[in-house]
């Protein structure tokens, strides 16, 4: 017994439309995230951790000078 089988249409090999390239808004770093994010990925570094705890981030914060207002 033949076995049918459905045969597919190839559907037009038209190029799909590019899509633009979007860009976030153009802001400026301020200097102190600047600092903060350096101090931050060199503990992160120093310590072998890629995702420090909320409680090291703030010892972070501490050595850099900040305190509670």
């Amino acid at each position: 017994m033949a076995v049918k089988t459905k045969k597919t249409k190839k559907k037009s090999s038209k190029k799909a439309a590019k899509k633009p390239i979007r860009k976030g808004p153009q802001t400026e770093v301020d200097e102190d995230v600047l600092e903060f994010i350096s101090a931050l990925d060199a503990y992160k570094k120093e310590k072998n951790r890629p995702f420090p705890t909320w409680s090291e981030v703030l010892l972070v914060l501490r050595q850099l000078g900040y305190r509670k207002g």
